[in-house]
């Protein structure tokens, strides 16, 4: 039996049943206590999910011991004021490193590994304690191409714009990112294109999905043919970068019979249901709103299609769910929807100019309307994928064989 490690983890996101980055931060310290003793670093305002969490965990399997650490009450209320929370997370890392500090010179940790947030701008606390470290897995290089910008909605082109320019800056050799990815024992990167960055800085990094599912948690109803139209689904954040206008003009552009349904809410809302109105979509586009999470995950199993045409995410954990309720899927090919979207179970439109790609989505809509066998070969595929390569069980396994790894050189 391998030796358990005496780990660190810092998951400044970390609450169970919330998703995202959260549930990433508690999926990972519940999995890494598996094998190891693992003390979870987190925000004090995350301790009554957590404690909740882990008593409905009690004695079923060992569990992560946490300590909370938030800044001073006057700065948390200033972030929740202002509704950004990218300043108070580096004065919450700078603090935590002190804290990791304390922390080690007690408790003598064989290794720290960095979890959330999951981006690659920011630096973290774990670096520079004298013991092997992990990052990741980080991903959120992927930029929006100029020509695929939200150009008809100034307050998402502003700040995607702002992004972009950022992430130029990141990737110059003399950038802090290069600095910081060599201080890193072990890199795990989230995406094909941030693993290629790290490359181009010379560091070599692992590629790693950041995203799981428990499988055995979720409901599953076999799929079984349908007559009628296509039915596309897409679920997750209405904003700018999950590329629905796209969506939306691909739909028009396809010209068969097919309905698409979007679950959620958010800043581009309106724009979307007046986008829909005026390419005449009309009763063939739904919006149902945000919905309960149990009532979701019963929803993907009356379409067909999960329609994810996203630019730039990292993740996404609505693919994932989509796919192990036996949906092909139709997305860009780029970020974690790509990664996931392998060539058998999914279409994958590659970037490239406006025209260009919406047409690449219509042909993808027209394709999947008039090959209902591929249709249902691509959905069985796809669920394969996710309990192969998406269970958070296996990748446990997968991070504790790091963790040897990194110790042992």
């Amino acid at each position: 039996m391998e030796r358990r490690l005496n780990v660190l983890m810092s998951a400044y996101a970390c609450e169970p049943n919330k998703g995202s980055e959260p549930e990433v931060g508690w999926q990972w310290a519940l999995q890494m206590a598996r094998f190891h003793e693992v003390t979870v670093l987190t925000r004090a305002n995350n301790r009554t999910a957590i404690q909740a969490g882990l008593e409905s965990l009690r004695g079923r399997q060992p569990l992560p011991r946490f300590v909370y650490h938030d800044r001073h009450p006057f700065l948390m209320e200033l972030k929740r004021r202002s509704r950004t929370v990218q300043w108070y997370y580096l004065l919450w890392q700078r603090s935590a490193r002190e804290v990791i500090k304390r922390l080690h010179e007690v408790h003598h940790y064989d290794l720290m590994h960095h979890v959330t947030f999951a981006g690659f701008r920011y630096p973290v606390a774990v670096w520079g304690h004298h013991v092997p470290s992990i990052w990741g897995p980080v991903g959120g290089i992927e930029s929006i191409p100029a020509g695929l910008l939200p150009w008809r909605h100034p307050a998402s082109l502003i700040r995607e714009g702002l992004r972009n320019a950022g992430n130029l800056l990141q990737v110059t050799p003399l950038s802090p990112l290069a600095r910081r990815a060599r201080a890193t024992t072990l890199l795990l990167a989230s995406t094909p294109r941030m693993q290629r960055t790290f490359a181009r800085l010379g560091v070599q990094s692992r590629l790693m999905p950041p995203i799981g599912l428990n499988p055995a948690e979720l409901p599953y109803r076999p799929r079984s043919p349908v007559e009628g139209p296509l039915r596309m689904l897409f679920v997750g954040n209405i904003i700018a970068l999950k590329g629905l206008d796209l969506a939306l003009e691909a739909h028009k552009a396809a010209g068969v019979e097919a309905t698409l349904t979007l679950v959620g809410e958010g800043s581009y809302l309106s724009a979307a249901k007046g986008k829909a109105e005026a390419l005449g979509l009309g009763s063939r586009v739904t919006f149902k709103g945000r919905l309960p999470r149990e009532q979701v995950l019963r929803l993907y199993a009356d379409y067909d299609l999960f329609f994810f045409p996203s630019l730039h995410d990292p993740g996404g954990f609505a693919v994932i769910e989509a796919m192990f309720n036996e949906l092909a899927v139709l997305c860009l090919d780029c970020g974690g929807p790509a990664v996931a979207a392998r060539e058998d179970c999914g279409i994958k439109v590659p970037l490239g100019p406006r025209p260009q790609v919406i047409a690449g989505l219509a042909q993808g809509i027209r394709w999947y309307a008039q090959n209902r066998s591929a249709l249902a070969r691509h959905g069985r595929a796809a669920r394969q994928v996710i309990l192969r390569d998406y269970d958070w069980d296996a990748k446990g396994e997968q991070m504790s064989r790091y963790y040897g790894e990194i110790h042992d050189s």
